[in-house]
């Protein structure tokens, strides 16, 4: 495959994860808050299947800690947009997502020193005008927030601090061996969740009791799904131009309405997208906003 084949293939993936996300979420974990406890056993599972296979391989201790970190930042994100995904349609949180790069691009300016241009502010703007319009409403002709925007602000702040940590390890390392330590941090930050917060233990403790083997397995090939995507994403940066798989990846809006809407006809119990004229029209304009505000980004 070329490096394009692999960049278009990740953000359809990506979007998949997203709705069979949804999916466990509503029919088979009982409490979203024992999501991650779950999330961080299927890690710890796949990432050591791939250690295994990839021969071994050892990091530094300095790029070991570094990368266990971004595995257990982006797990403590993830718990907030599983709560999230309860209280808002997948295709509006996707296009919420396209909010990291501008954190991202904050702690950038924060921690690596790095400049922003007039052309980036205008993406900046772009994005953040896209993603405030699709998650507020009106009502009795007052602004307000929905829940799901603040959940999948704090889900982007962590994710945009896992990728700059990640920018001091990629260089010397190959996305092989980081994968598998990344995973593993993944369940570090899970196991820690559990640790920390009561609520995660009852919940986890809940699903427990009620988890049959096939919702496990099926969380399982949900991470393992996901983690083909990163491999996608890893091996078209790899073969290709960093700067245009990023923004390639912002095409995941567009899959997530594409999906959300064939899923709704499918299945309208479980996925409740809005599939009117007005609304996909409205989802697809601020979704292609939020697009162009990635490319002005890159």
């Amino acid at each position: 495959m070329t490096w394009l084949q692999f960049a278009l293939a990740a953000p359809a993936i990506y979007a998949l994860t997203n709705f069979i996300d949804k999916y466990l979420l509503e029919r088979i974990i009982k409490d979203s808050r024992g999501m991650a406890v779950y999330t961080g056993f299927s890690g710890l599972l796949v990432g050591t299947v791939l250690w295994v296979v990839n021969g071994f391989p050892i990091l530094s201790l300095r790029d070991s800690v570094l990368v266990l970190l971004t595995g257990v930042l982006s797990i403590w994100g993830f718990a907030a947009y599983y709560e999230a995904l309860l209280q808002e349609s997948t295709s509006k949180i996707i296009i919420l997502f396209q909010m990291t790069p501008i954190f991202t691009l904050v702690l950038s300016m924060l921690v690596l020193k790095e400049s922003i241009t007039l052309t980036a502010l205008l993406g900046f703007l772009l994005i953040l005008f896209a993603a405030i319009n699709m998650s507020s409403t009106d009502e009795r002709g007052r602004f307000k927030f929905s829940k799901a925007f603040f959940l999948i602000m704090i889900t982007d702040l962590f994710i945009a601090a896992a990728y700059i940590i990640f920018r001091f390890v990629v260089e010397g390392s190959s996305f092989v061996k980081i994968i598998s330590y990344e995973s593993w941090g993944i369940f570090l930050g899970a196991v820690l969740l559990y640790l920390i917060f009561p609520r995660v233990r009852r919940a986890a403790k809940t699903n427990n009791q009620r988890m049959s083997v096939l919702g496990v397995g099926a969380i399982v090939m949900n991470e393992s799904i996901y983690l083909a995507a990163k491999l996608f994403t890893y091996s078209a940066i790899s073969l290709g131009s960093a700067a245009l798989v990023s923004v390639i990846e912002g095409t995941q809006v567009f899959y997530g309405i594409l999906y959300g809407a064939i899923l709704t006809i499918i299945a309208p119990k479980i996925f409740k997208e809005d599939i009117s004229k007005d609304g996909i029209l409205r989802t697809l304009f601020f979704a292609a906003l939020a697009f162009v505000g990635i490319i002005l980004l890159k």
